[in-house]
């Protein structure tokens, strides 16, 4: 099994809530996984997904071809969203992106939040 990416997007972020001044491969981090974000909360289905995200990792140095699935993680207290790449196993959770840049908020309409029943 992979390393897991513990994500928390505020981290991502300036004072103001836009995207902070980072080195390249943070922002490509920042990006990668904002992405993620902006997916699962532009569906209404909190189920496990493709989600449209090309991973990014080399294994070997060939690019993966896998496509990143994620889910709202419904245990826990926060909202936060677990993905993985199907072909290589990285994955990851994501949490803190509520009310940043990349939270569409289509998955709130006319329900509660995932998991919150």
């Amino acid at each position: 099994m992979r390393n897991t990416w513990i994500s928390d997007m505020r981290h991502y972020l300036d004072e103001t809530g836009g995207l902070a001044e980072m080195p390249n491969q943070a922002l490509s981090l920042a990006l990668h996984f904002g992405a993620i974000v902006a997916w699962m909360t532009s569906c209404q289905d909190d189920a496990l997904q493709p989600t449209n995200v090309t991973c990014r990792r080399s294994p070997g140095r060939r690019r993966c071809t896998g496509e990143i699935c994620a889910s709202f993680d419904p245990g826990t207290e926060s909202l936060r969203i677990v993905w993985f790449c199907p072909l290589c196993e990285d994955n990851g959770v994501i949490y803190g992106w509520e009310k940043t840049p990349w939270d569409r908020g289509v998955w709130k309409r006319g329900r509660e939040a995932p998991g919150r029943h």
